[in-house]
């Protein structure tokens, strides 16, 4: 699908789960972009537009719609902030997998190889980094996103972050990031 620039209804409801009429309701709101084709006049949605749709919603981006895009695996705690957190991470462009199980987040770092990794605590940094030695070796974004992280104990090619006191400084990092 990765070759695929528009969309039909019917696909955009299929990921979303919801039925096409839905889709179309969503397009003459203006929710969702879309152009109509010449003749019986179906609908097309480009998927650079739906993905766009998808992170402003704080929805799921469809692996097979990722072109090499900004994943973000994010080991959590279960600490408060999370679901917050990962909203953040959506509209900086990015789409995030939350993840609270450890060997669960080992099994997806190594099958989805994502460009950045958050963790929520300084142990969990250390179990991350473990885990990275054994993968493939590739630059990827490494962050500490914590309430009570000090900036001086960031370790070397990590950035550490305080939530929510840095959130805008995350912004721009994830942006910059995703914008390259």
């Amino acid at each position: 699908m990765k070759e695929k620039q528009a969309l039909t209804t019917g696909d955009v409801a299929r990921f979303c789960g919801v039925n096409f009429r839905t889709v179309i309701r969503w397009i003459e709101r203006g929710h969702l972009e879309a152009y109509k084709l010449p003749g019986r006049g179906d609908n097309r949605i480009p998927v650079a537009g739906f993905i766009s749709f998808l992170q402003r919603n704080n929805m799921p981006v469809p692996d097979e719609l990722l072109h090499g895009g900004h994943r973000l695996l994010l080991l959590t705690a279960n600490e408060d902030f999370s679901a917050e957190l990962a909203a953040c991470v959506r509209k900086a462009g990015w789409d995030c997998l939350l993840l609270n199980d450890p060997l669960l987040f080992g099994y997806r770092l190594a099958e989805l190889q994502p460009a950045a990794l958050v963790v929520t605590s300084a142990s969990a940094k250390d179990s991350v980094a473990r885990l990275l030695r054994d993968t493939e070796q590739r630059d990827r974004l490494l962050l500490v996103i914590s309430e009570d992280i000090a900036s001086g104990n960031c370790p070397e090619s990590w950035h550490c972050f305080q939530w929510p006191r840095d959130q805008q400084a995350l912004l721009a990092l994830l942006s910059d990031s995703s914008a390259s």
